[in-house]
C-alpha cells in the first residue's frame, strides 16, 4: 500500500511538471526553427557560403544527438530533477553566450552547442519519464500533448524567424531563448530528487573516453552517408570497432552493446526509424517538389507549413485522446493511414491544382501526430523497466542515423533521371512530376511497409504500463 502510495506521489509531482517540461520542448523547436529561417542572415553577416553556414546545424544535430543519448543512460539512475536542472541551465546559459559571443561565427556555434546539450534533455528524458512514472492512461494524453506543442512551435518558430529575419536583426533570435529559465524553479520543486527503480544506487559515471570516442563515431557515420563514398565509409567503420572495443574494455560506456541482444529494441526501434524517416525525407523534398511543378515563390512555400502545422497542434492536443480510446495499436495504424493517403494524395494530383498540394500536407502532419503518442507508448513497454533509459537512448540514435540515410537517399532519387517517367498515375505530365510522384509512391510503400512490420513487431506486447 506504500509503495502505490509513493507512486501517486510521484505521478502527481511529474504531472505539476510536466506543462514546464513541455514548455521546454516548445523552445528547442521553436528556437531550430528561428536559426533555420535567419541562416541567410547569419551567412550574410559573416560573410560565408551556405555550405559554411550549414556547420551551424550539423554541429549542433550532433551535439543534440550525442546528448540525448546521455541524458536518456543516465535517466534510469539519475533523477529527474538533476537532469532537467543541468539540461535548463544549459539552454539558458547556451543562448546568453550567444548573445555575447555575437561577434565571432565560431563562438557561436561553441554556444549554440551549450544550448542544444541543454534542450537535449527533452529527447533524452521526456518519453522515459513519462513511461516510468505516469498511468497507463496518462501516457499518451501528455505525449499527445508534448506532438502538439511541437507542431505548434515549429509553425510559431518559423512565422517568428521570417518576422525578425526581414524587419528587425537575426540576432534577436538567440536570447529569445534564455526564458526556458523561468521552467526552473517549478522543474526544482516537483520533479523527483530520485531515480526511478535504481535511486537507492549511486550513478555511475559515464566513461569519458567512450563518449568521446562515440561522438566521433557519430559524426563519422553522419559524414560517410552525406558523402557516400568507399573511403568515409572505411573510416565511419572504422571508428564504430573502436567503439565496440572501447565499450567492451571500460566501465559504464554511454552506449551498452549488450543492449542490442535486448528482444524488441531493434526491431521496435526500426520500425519507428523508417516510419519517422519518410517524414525527415518528405520534409526535406517537399520544397524541390513544389518548387519544381508550381510556379510560386519560396515565401509561399513556407507559408503551406504554417495551416499544416496549426491543423497538426488540433490533432496533437486529442491524439492522446484517441490513442487512450482505441489503443495504442490501433492508433499507430489509424495514424500511419493518413499518412499513407496524404503520400498518395501527393503522388496522383502532383501537377493539378495547388489545393490539393496544401490538403495533403495538412493530412501529413495530422498522421504523425496521432501515430506520435501511439509508438511511444507501445515501444517502452515493450522493453525491460530497468534499462528502458539506456533503451531509449539506443532508439534515438538509430532513428537519427536511418532519417539521415532517407534523406540521403531521398536527395539522391529527386536528382537522378531514373524516375522521371510514368510509373503509376499522375495529373502532372512533364518529367519533373513523375520523378516528385514516383518518390511519393516509393514513400507510400515504405508506409505499408512500417505498417506491417508494426503489426509484426509489438502484436504480443502488452499495452498497459503495468502489465509490460
Amino acid at each position: 500500500m506504500a509503495e502505490q502510495t509513493q507512486e501517486q506521489r510521484e505521478e502527481s509531482l511529474i504531472l505539476k511538471a510536466m506543462p514546464f517540461m513541455i514548455f521546454i520542448c516548445f523552445m528547442q523547436v521553436f528556437s531550430d526553427k528561428m536559426f533555420g529561417i535567419v541562416s541567410p542572415d547569419i551567412a550574410k553577416t559573416f560573410a560565408l557560403t551556405p555550405a559554411q553556414v550549414g556547420w551551424l546545424t550539423t554541429i549542433a544535430s550532433l551535439v543534440f544527438g550525442v546528448g540525448g543519448a546521455i541524458y536518456s543512460t543516465l535517466s534510469d539512475d539519475v533523477s529527474p530533477r538533476k537532469l532537467f536542472t543541468v539540461g535548463t541551465l544549459m539552454f539558458g546559459l547556451g543562448s546568453i553566450l550567444m548573445v555575447a559571443f555575437q561577434f565571432s561565427f565560431w563562438l557561436i556555434i561553441a554556444a549554440r552547442s551549450i544550448q542544444v546539450a541543454g534542450a537535449a534533455v527533452i529527447p533524452g528524458c521526456f518519453v522515459v519519464f513519462v513511461r516510468k512514472y505516469l498511468s497507463s492512461d496518462k501516457q499518451a494524453k501528455y505525449l499527445g500533448f508534448n506532438t502538439a506543442m511541437y507542431q505548434l512551435s515549429a509553425a510559431l518558430g518559423a512565422v517568428f524567424g521570417g518576422v525578425v529575419s526581414k524587419y528587425m536583426s537575426w540576432q534577436l533570435t538567440m536570447i529569445v531563448p534564455v526564458i526556458v529559465l523561468v521552467a526552473l524553479p517549478a522543474l526544482r520543486k516537483f520533479l523527483p530528487d530520485q531515480a526511478k527503480i535504481t535511486g537507492s544506487k549511486p550513478a555511475e559515471r559515464l566513461n569519458i573516453v567512450s563518449i568521446v570516442i562515440f561522438s566521433v563515431a557519430f559524426a563519422l557515420i553522419l559524414l560517410a552517408i552525406n558523402k557516400n563514398t568507399w573511403l568515409w565509409w572505411g573510416i565511419a567503420l572504422a571508428s564504430v570497432v573502436a567503439y565496440v572495443i572501447c565499450s567492451k574494455l571500460v566501465k559504464n560506456p554511454i552506449i551498452d552493446i549488450s543492449l542490442f541482444k535486448v528482444p524488441k529494441l531493434i526491431s521496435g526501434s526500426l520500425v519507428g526509424a523508417i516510419i519517422y524517416g519518410v517524414q525527415m525525407s518528405f520534409f526535406f523534398v517537399f520544397p524541390f517538389l513544389i518548387k519544381a511543378n508550381y510556379d510560386v515563390s519560396s515565401a509561399t512555400v513556407g507559408m503551406m507549413y504554417l495551416p499544416a502545422n496549426i491543423c497538426a497542434f488540433l490533432s496533437g492536443m486529442s491524439s492522446g485522446f484517441i490513442t487512450s480510446k482505441i489503443g495504442a495499436k490501433r492508433g499507430f495504424q489509424l495514424g500511419a493511414l493518413v499518412i499513407l493517403l496524404s503520400q498518395l494524395m501527393f503522388a496522383f494530383c502532383l501537377g493539378g491544382n495547388i489545393i490539393f498540394m496544401w490538403i495533403a500536407l495538412a493530412l501529413f502532419g495530422v498522421g504523425y501526430t496521432v501515430i506520435y503518442p501511439a509508438y511511444n507508448s507501445i515501444l517502452p513497454n515493450a522493453l525491460p523497466n530497468e534499462v528502458v533509459g539506456r533503451c531509449m537512448a539506443v532508439n534515438n540514435l538509430l532513428t537519427r542515423l536511418i532519417n539521415t540515410a532517407m534523406i540521403a537517399v531521398s536527395g539522391v532519387l529527386i536528382s537522378g533521371s531514373a524516375l522521371g517517367k510514368e510509373l503509376l498515375p499522375s495529373l502532372g505530365k512533364s518529367k519533373s512530376a513523375f520523378t516528385y510522384s514516383n518518390v511519393c509512391y516509393i514513400f507510400a510503400l515504405v508506409v505499408v511497409i512500417s505498417m506491417v512490420a508494426y503489426y509484426f513487431v509489438f502484436k504480443n506486447v502488452q499495452e498497459d504500463k503495468q502489465a509490460a
